[in-house]
């Protein structure tokens, strides 16, 4: 995986922040007001302006975003203490509508039922399929536990696995579907995917198995930290929108593919994953081993999920994202 240094990272975020905010931006704030106006007078300039090319969302004017809070998934979405909403869904989000020459507005919703054409107009990290009567545009990220090594050495093998140690995140979706493969590994549990990574860093562990965009992420503090393949096979995310707003779709595909072919998207990428490249059936490990029918049992938890100490942990990381970075109130 192709890494750049944390330096980078936080380069990218700082023009991503004078590209993308609530309102939208294409382009440098002194571009819009002039070059002696005050960020928030350029943002009221670049909002007067704007001009809706679809009519068709729930409040004129304005693209209503649904966001599963609930599940905390950092970097898709990072909440602080203050009530604000960071992450790749704010900023990928915030282009959308700014392509679309709207304004932008957030609103926490159960991604099982989103309440799509009356609490929100589009719902962030969709998988096609598990939302009812939707058209799922893009593929922004994807679900999939991945391993993370230390040191670039490319998509491992069966063989480079065994016998090796892991770290994981107790009761996690990763120590689970491990659980289930006939995988011999040395398993090692933390509290949180910080405390995994520290272990790999100092050589505690051999890799950490976590979900690959939490794992992206966190590899950002550690210049020599890289994925080093998925477990199982990538599911694509996208943006959900009601299957009976044809308009609203086909105007959210074509934001979507301005924002990638502007850079946006790689911005985006760079500033929340470290610049790691989507993941694809060729950034699977091949060949695990089944495990038994009797592998250990169910859980209902996930690698950076709300209620346990590794959601507190990661948004504690994400503290240098905060100063200048796109916001929400969701």
């Amino acid at each position: 995986m192709s890494k750049p240094t944390h330096r980078n990272t936080v380069a990218a975020a700082a023009a991503l922040a004078s590209c993308v905010a609530l309102a939208g931006c294409s382009g440098p704030l002194s571009a819009i007001a002039g070059p002696e106006a005050s960020v928030g007078e350029a943002l009221a300039a670049k909002t007067a302006a704007l001009s809706p090319k679809v009519e068709s969302t729930i409040s004129k004017g304005v693209l209503t975003v649904g966001i599963d809070t609930q599940d905390g998934m950092v970097p898709l979405y990072v909440g602080s203490d203050s009530g604000r909403a960071y992450g790749m869904d704010v900023d990928l989000a915030s282009a959308l509508a700014d392509e679309l020459g709207l304004k932008v507005r957030f609103v926490s919703v159960d991604d099982a039922n989103p309440g799509l054409g009356t609490t929100c107009d589009v719902l962030m990290g969709a998988v096609d399929g598990q939302v009812g009567a939707t058209t799922v545009v893009g593929d922004y990220a994807e679900q999939a536990s991945a391993f993370f090594h230390k040191g670039d050495t490319g998509i491992a093998k069966v063989d480079d696995l065994s016998s090796k140690s892991v770290g994981v995140q107790t009761g996690s979706v990763s120590q689970t579907a491990l659980s289930k493969t006939g995988l011999m590994m040395s398993v090692k549990t933390y509290d949180n995917l910080n405390a995994a990574f520290d272990a790999l860093e100092s050589g505690g562990v051999d890799y950490v198995l976590c979900d690959a965009y939490s794992g992206a992420y966190l590899s950002a503090r550690y210049e020599d930290v890289c994925l080093a393949g998925t477990l199982d096979a990538p599911k694509a995310q996208g943006i959900a929108v009601s299957s009976q707003n044809a308009e609203l779709a086909d105007a959210v595909k074509a934001a979507y593919d301005a924002v990638e072919k502007n850079g946006l998207m790689g911005l985006v990428r760079r500033r929340w994953v470290a610049g790691m490249d989507p993941l694809s059936a060729s950034s699977q490990v091949q060949d695990v081993p089944a495990g038994s029918p009797t592998a250990a049992g169910e859980t209902t938890a996930t690698d950076g999920s709300s209620g346990s100490a590794n959601q507190a942990s990661l948004a504690a990381a994400s503290a240098s994202h905060e100063a200048g970075s796109n916001a929400a109130t969701v």
